[in-house]
């Protein structure tokens, strides 16, 4: 295959690949519309998600392997 061929085909195969990301993408943002569930505030979700990090925080850290161990975090949490 000519370096020519190989550039388009590879620009064929990366077109492809987005075309198929952005299905995916549709698909998915038209389940969460379609959900029937009712809607979470998102004052209620960073609640949630802010307790299930700092019980996580809390737990002994001999219990945990190296890569679970928490990483310093470089921005303030909110409060």
């Amino acid at each position: 295959m000519s370096p020519r061929n190989a550039s388009q085909a590879e620009l064929m195969r990366s077109g492809h690949q987005t075309a198929a990301h952005n299905r995916w993408l549709a698909a998915e943002i038209q389940d969460a519309l379609d959900d029937p569930r009712p809607s979470l505030p998102l004052e209620e979700a960073m609640a949630a998600m802010e307790a299930e990090i700092d019980a996580i925080e809390r737990e002994p850290a001999i219990d945990r392997a190296p890569a679970e161990q928490p990483l310093p975090s470089r921005t303030p949490r909110r409060q």
